[in-house]
């Protein structure tokens, strides 16, 4: 076996192992992993992206890629192929992929999710390299089963895409000293809240944005909450967002926005709704757990600043 660079490597080496994995995630998570191989290989072809991949023979067999911008790192997929998980590959390659990301000087931070992780080892890798590490769970809830009324009426109004700006600036708000704004850069300052939801809504960066299950709730001054809901595949509809500014928590404008989100999604004909959740936000968790939502992977959220710099996470 050897170990290339990705810089090296074109997408039609990589092909059968991207749909490979596009199939596995498809089975794992109900997501239609498709367009997020296509913007690998695009990736692969421009030689945009970091990464190593281990091949046996020609044969590729596991690959780890990552992606390098204004001083920050995303690790992304690590997968490896049927036949060749469970013996350390994966783990190798995380860590020699951490190693590159940690030695480029003009690397300030590095971030991963490893919900599309086929290694079970990763977890040390990060601790062994000075990563902060907190849980979190892809939860899903089957829309055959029956969707409470809201507890607190909300007068609910569709989220139209002229409103991001505000909706940006909603969501930075609502995670300031939080837990998910410590790890991850997207909810850490107004600018990167804008860039996520315009990922979101414009990009397809997370599935395709499902303007009949987006919802917002007014407030005098604009909106006090908002869910973003996209199409992970034809069965599974993901809640990429529900937030709700401060001064209005606790009042049962998430729950109402939830169960508006789940209603819709049943009536376009979805059978599951999914979303992603910290398991530290203890608040959020019972919410999606009283709403029937129900554990279908555990995975975690890692970060790592150069010294003497910190993540300060919350108590």
């Amino acid at each position: 076996m050897r170990t290339r660079p990705l810089a090296e490597v074109s997408s039609r080496e990589l092909r059968p192992l991207l749909q490979e994995e596009a199939e596995h995630w498809k089975r794992e998570l109900l997501w239609d992993f498709g367009e997020v191989s296509a913007a690998v290989a695009g990736g692969l072809d421009r030689r945009s992206l970091g990464g190593l991949v281990l091949q046996d023979a020609w044969r590729s067999i596991a690959y780890c890629y990552s992606m390098h911008e204004g001083g920050r790192t995303i690790v992304g997929s690590l997968f490896a192929a049927a036949g060749y998980r469970g013996r350390g590959l994966e783990g190798d390659l995380l860590g020699a992929v951490l190693t590159q990301a940690l030695g480029q000087p003009d690397n300030e931070r590095v971030e991963c999710q490893t919900l599309f992780s086929t290694a079970d080892e990763a977890q040390a890798h990060f601790a062994r390299t000075g990563f902060e590490s907190r849980g979190r769970h892809y939860l899903l809830r089957s829309l055959e089963e029956p969707i409470p009324e809201p507890r607190a009426w909300c007068k609910l109004r569709p989220l139209r895409r002229d409103e991001i700006p505000g909706v940006a600036q909603l969501i930075f708000e609502s995670h300031v000293g939080s837990l998910d704004a410590a790890l991850n850069m997207t909810y850490a300052t107004p600018d990167q809240c804008r860039h996520f939801v315009d990922t979101v809504v414009l990009r397809s960066g997370c599935g395709r944005f499902d303007p009949a299950a987006s919802f917002a709730i007014d407030g005098r001054g604009g909106p006090e909450g908002v869910i973003i809901v996209s199409r992970l595949s034809r069965a599974n509809g993901h809640i990429c967002q529900v937030s709700v500014r401060p001064q209005a928590q606790g009042q049962g404008l998430g729950e109402a926005l939830l169960l508006a989100s789940l209603q819709a999604l049943r009536r376009q004909g979805f059978s599951v709704a999914s979303l992603s959740v910290t398991v530290g936000n203890q608040r959020a968790y019972r919410i999606y757990e009283q709403l029937g939502f129900r554990l279908r992977k555990a995975f975690a959220a890692h970060a790592w600043v150069r010294p003497p710099a910190r993540i300060e996470l919350p108590a």
